[in-house]
């Protein structure tokens, strides 16, 4: 078995779905059906599936221009294929192929994806060869594995490591699993040129007392980190700030009810951080969170009966408009969604 080096990987360029990023910019949509959501204004809703595997999908990530990125295949019946998406149907291929001859990518997610004008992606990839998982960095047509050297051999056997978020400055959030399989969360400087080089500062659950593991899920271009951590019980709780002492945690609450559980996915740089949460009823719903104060979204169709393992609503990404991105369960298959924000047309 053998690893994939930073510095020696062969780059392959992604032309397709570069091209399809720039034709984005000018991108109109059109008026789409408005659905009413739990505690939220009226928006627009699309539920968008890749026809590769219209039985599940996930829609993660999602930038100013309104271009998305996920993924469809379940990873077991199908396989995890990443895709670009122009709503509603302009669909690119962004699976991992930057391998040595022979290998291939088992498993691709796209996840996160930022502003820039010709945007970065991140995410993960599995190796056929040896069952390691990457996180990567797809950036100007060039596709780079990205590892954090502390969940890298010799220091977990099996390593899982994932880039879940990137911000416009190229800083990245992920994570990296032990060998108990325990999260740990990291942001990462990224050195563009020689992704090897990339300097990371860890995020380990010792910064919380009572974690077991944490996962950081993106970062904005103030440097902010949204994530979360667990605890002994297995329950997720919030974080959003700086990383250290400035790292504040949350729980959702509504309607004065505390959630069981709070997992962060996605946040932008007006301060909403979105995800999901687990009820005192075990019932999973979508959230929007910011200032203290929380939001639930249920996708119109949603159902608490689970589907390929997910239940109810989860969002996963968000830009600074306010749209937001994610999939639910429809009690047989799983549903990728958009939720545009509504226009707000200043007044002179």
């Amino acid at each position: 078995m053998f690893g994939i080096s930073l510095d020696s990987a062969h780059k392959v360029p992604t032309g397709f779905a570069r091209r399809l990023l720039v034709a984005a910019a000018v991108l109109v949509l059109p008026t789409v059906a408005v659905a009413q959501s739990s505690g939220t204004p009226a928006t627009s809703f699309f539920v968008l599936n890749n026809p590769g595997d219209p039985n599940f999908n996930q829609l993660l990530g999602i930038n100013n221009a309104r271009v998305i990125v996920g993924y469809f295949g379940d990873g077991t019946v199908v396989a995890n294929n990443g895709y670009v998406l122009v709503p509603k149907n302009h669909y690119s291929v962004e699976n991992f192929t930057n391998l040595p001859h022979g290998d291939f990518a088992s498993q691709t997610q796209a996840i996160g994806i930022n502003n820039r004008t010709f945007p970065d992606i991140v995410g993960f990839y599995t190796d056929h060869a040896t069952g390691f998982t990457h996180g990567f960095l797809d950036s100007n047509g060039t596709q780079s594995p990205v590892d954090d050297p502390a969940g890298s051999p010799p220091n977990v056997t099996m390593p899982v490591q994932n880039l879940l978020g990137i911000n416009d400055l190229g800083q990245a959030a992920g994570f990296w699993t032990d060998n108990d399989g325990h999260e740990h969360g990291f942001v990462v400087d990224l050195d563009f040129q020689t992704p090897g080089n990339s300097t990371f500062i860890e995020i380990p659950p010792s910064l919380i007392s009572g974690a077991v593991a944490t996962q950081a899920s993106n970062i904005t271009d103030t440097g902010k980190v949204c994530g979360f951590w667990t605890d002994g019980n297995g329950n997720n709780h919030g974080f959003f700030g700086i990383p250290g002492p400035l790292l504040f945690t949350f729980d959702v609450v509504i309607n004065g009810v505390t959630a069981t559980s709070t997992s962060p996915f996605g946040c932008n740089n007006r301060g909403q951080v979105v995800g999901s949460f687990t009820d005192v009823n075990g019932d999973v719903h979508g959230f929007i969170f910011r200032h203290g104060q929380s939001v639930q979204f249920d996708a119109p169709g949603s159902s608490q009966t689970p589907a390929f393992g997910v239940t109810g609503t989860l969002i996963n990404g968000i830009n600074e408009r306010g749209d937001f991105v994610g999939f639910f369960s429809d009690g047989t298959k799983v549903n990728g969604f958009v939720n545009f924000a509504p226009i707000v047309h200043n007044k002179r």
